[in-house]
């Protein structure tokens, strides 16, 4: 295969990571100590194709060079709590902070008008980036009940949150979730800021079971909060 396949085939993978979503129920999420994880917040404008046709041909390759990966995304089927609507949930990761950072860095020189085509393409794009302290080999099943949830605390609540997240966490287990995966420190480039103190995954077997956990949550005391959005990724 020559360089310039090798370029078509990775255009092609990476815009079915932004534009469409794999029909496998199972999503495997490999993650190593030191990658960086992305978690993007999107909402497609309508008649953006041509754009975004132009915006995988010079940003993608650019990407990829610096150690970017794509990974299984998903449709955002409800917003539970908050409101803030974006429609879909991107996944990536890179293969360390230097490397995501130099993109953010160098991107516009390489790219002049990047910034201009996502606001073309998209109504929300909102990024957050997790250097991950340790590895992770995650399990999603899109037939069962999955979940994302923000957390954004008030200041000088740190005892108040801890308390919460402990008495959260207890309502998943309590009602057959699971916690997949936990971030926090995470950091958003200038110009997307969607940077929650707490970001959770978790998976539930049933809607009855999901609905069982919703009652609690609700009834938790969040007046410490600024802000909670909980969005359902799969029926």
């Amino acid at each position: 295969m020559n360089s310039n396949q090798m370029k078509l085939l990775l255009i092609c993978i990476l815009s079915v990571s932004f534009f469409s979503f794999g029909q496998d129920n199972l999503v495997h999420l490999n993650l190593k100590k030191g990658e960086v994880f992305d978690i993007l917040f999107l909402a497609t404008i309508d008649g953006s194709q041509e754009t975004f046709k132009e915006y995988r041909q010079t940003a993608f390759p650019v990407a990829s060079e610096m150690g970017f990966s794509p990974l299984p995304g998903f449709k955002i089927r409800e917003t539970i709590q908050g409101n803030y609507e974006p429609t879909s949930l991107i996944l990536a990761k890179w293969k360390n902070l230097a490397s995501r950072e130099k993109f953010l860095d160098e991107i516009e020189a390489r790219v002049p008008n990047f910034h201009d085509m996502r606001k073309k393409i998209w109504s929300i794009f909102n990024l957050t980036y997790y250097e991950l302290p340790e590895d992770y080999a995650i399990q999603l099943d899109r037939e069962k009940v999955i979940v994302a949830t923000a957390c954004f605390k008030k200041e000088r609540t740190k005892a108040d949150f801890t308390e919460f997240l402990t008495r959260w966490k207890k309502a998943v287990k309590n009602t057959n979730g699971t916690l997949k995966m936990e971030l926090v420190n995470g950091k958003s480039p200038e110009g997307y800021v969607y940077n929650p103190d707490y970001m959770a995954i978790t998976q539930w077997e049933t809607k009855e079971d999901f609905n069982a956990f919703q009652k609690e949550n609700l009834k938790m005391d969040v007046g410490f909060l600024k802000n909670v959005n909980q969005f359902t990724l799969t029926d």
